[in-house]
């Protein structure tokens, strides 16, 4: 299909649901997939499944830097990083007081809903496939199979949509140019209560594993953890605004119910885990292999462009290997501030002095790679990326673009879930909490000390959300963290860099300032476009953007 036949796909399928324009009337009578009609698509099976397939590529987006948006990174709009490129969009304008109803570049709505027509088409087509006689078992199975599939892409879809702007239209049929297209927004609660009907219409349908054919396509596992991810986020006090203990049980116990399969367990290496395509840990990963995150995210002695660039507050985020933050820890040296760190501190940041494939990397002023070269690819913070980068890839001097694949979901958020929700639920954390997190913690590898006892519920909320930031750094969650724990006008004040110069064989550090940064708590919701708003005046802006 051609980049303009696909772009006229997008307009016709945000027209057709906003508007009520009749000159629609013949493109309804064809199919989303190259101008077949419904009746070619969905009359066979390898067409059928063909269909399905563009479902997946227009729902699923890859949210590493450089993924779908160039120079745009997610954990570079937090506190975890800083991105030094201006280019549009820069993850500036997330925190810069310029995020609007006209300017979000990171907008999702309406390829959310072009996506969400596809779907409703094939739930409402896919029991009418007929089955070949000649492969009527593997044909009879697949049908189940991608019906359970079509479910789950629907609860993902408008689990994308629910992160970003809470209550939202649903819309579960393929509308026609006829209908009444201004749809008022359903509640949080409405949309997240369809995201489980759909997660438990999956979960029967789905199968627990696939063959080597078939790796990338929805599990029963995905659809339980999307689920227990859903409820983690409704309880949330963005969503949960009185914190009601029920939610808090609810999500839980649905994390609970993905440990409880079985099925999955830690991968053995850390630095290993998003570099290869078949882990137990692994329960939803984009099985692409994508190879620009390498050129995207080395720095510039080795050919990269270093677009995201880790900050002070994450590196002082890792605990030392005696458990304690490095204010308290008597491992702390200041003189020589990286070592006897959480071992994923270096499997994370490549900071002074530190090896890459066999290199030292110089951050110091004045170094190699050092702080503030020339031009935009040079670490500002004093920092470079090392997790998500593949250590046996290289740019210069030969191109070996190595392994990377972006993972939507792994076990280790699940537990991390499960200890949170845990913990909001009860009055005192229970050992269940501590063997979640501490599970994490004795990755191979890893090895760092188990939680101390004795925490309070306060307490295990602050180490519960320092080992998330930790262990799913740089992999996306830390934006929306932030903005379900409503912190952002906390945590997004400031984000600080060190600058490191050397004076014969003596080294000194410095923290500074890198970014004054501005962020208001509305944009813990995203604004709807205004777009939408004109199109459908039964909508309703969320708090904070009229």
């Amino acid at each position: 299909m051609s980049c303009s036949f696909k772009k006229l796909n997008i307009i016709l399928g945000i027209l057709l649901l906003f508007t009520g324009c009749k000159k629609l009337d013949a493109y309804l009578d064809k199919a989303e997939s190259g101008g077949m009609s419904d009746e070619e698509v969905f009359g066979n099976y390898r067409q059928t499944e063909r269909f399905l397939a563009q479902v997946y590529g227009s729902g699923l987006t890859i949210d590493w830097v450089g993924g779908n948006l160039w120079s745009f990174s997610y954990d570079g709009a937090t506190d975890n990083g800083y991105c030094a490129y201006a280019y549009w969009p820069s993850p500036k304008f997330t925190y810069d007081g310029n995020f609007t109803p006209n300017n979000n570049p990171i907008d999702q709505w309406a390829s959310a809903y072009v996506t969400l027509r596809k779907v409703n088409l094939f739930l409402e087509k896919i029991d009418g496939l007929p089955i070949s006689t000649n492969n009527r078992e593997e044909e009879q199975a697949g049908k189940i199979r991608m019906k359970g599939e079509a479910y789950f892409l629907r609860a993902w879809v408008y689990a994308e949509l629910f992160k970003r702007y809470g209550g939202v239209p649903l819309v579960n049929r393929v509308l026609q140019a006829s209908d009444d297209l201004a749809i008022p927004r359903a509640t949080g609660e409405e949309v997240v209560d369809q995201i489980a009907d759909d997660c438990n219409n999956a979960i029967a349908l789905l199968p627990l594993t696939y063959s080597l054919r078939d790796l990338g396509r929805a599990t029963k596992g995905a659809a339980m953890a999307l689920k227990a991810r859903t409820l983690l986020y409704a309880a949330s006090l963005l969503h949960n605004p009185e914190q009601k203990v029920q939610k808090w049980q609810k999500a839980a116990a649905a994390a609970k119910e993905v440990m409880d399969l079985n099925q999955y367990r830690l991968h053995e290496s850390f630095k290993g885990m998003l570099h290869t395509r078949q882990s137990a840990e692994t329960i939803f990963q984009y099985t692409g292999n994508y190879e620009d995150q390498l050129r995207n995210n080395l720095m510039p002695s080795q050919g990269g462009f270093s677009i995201v660039q880790p900050s002070q507050e994450l590196v002082d985020a890792f605990e030392m290997k005696d458990g304690k933050s490095y204010k308290e820890s008597p491992l702390y040296d200041a003189l020589n501030p990286y070592e006897n760190r959480d071992p994923r501190f270096k499997m994370t940041v490549i900071h002074n002095n530190m090896p890459w494939r066999s290199v030292p990397i110089e951050t110091f002023e004045g170094g190699l790679d050092g702080l503030n070269g020339p031009g935009n690819n040079y670490t500002r913070t004093g920092y470079y990326l090392a997790k998500t980068l593949d250590e046996t890839g290289s740019i210069t001097p030969i191109w070996r673009p190595g392994s990377h694949y972006f993972i939507y979901m792994r076990f280790a958020e699940v537990l991390l879930n499960y200890a949170e929700a845990q913990n909001e639920a009860l009055d005192a954390p229970d050992q269940s909490v501590y063997d979640a997190i501490n599970q994490i913690r004795a990755r191979p590898g890893v090895n760092m000390p188990p939680l101390p006892g004795g925490l309070t519920k306060v307490q295990m909320r602050e180490r519960i959300r320092n080992e998330r930031r930790i262990e799913l750094a740089f992999e996306s969650h830390r934006f929306w963290d932030i903005r379900r724990w409503r912190i952002g006008e906390q945590v997004l004040k400031e984000v600080h860099g060190m600058k490191i110069t050397r004076t014969g064989a003596n080294w000194k550090y410095e923290p500074f300032i890198v970014e004054n940064r501005f962020y208001n708590n509305k944009y813990d919701l995203f604004p709807i476009p205004q777009t939408e708003l004109n199109r459908n005046k039964n909508l309703v802006q969320n708090p904070g953007y009229n």
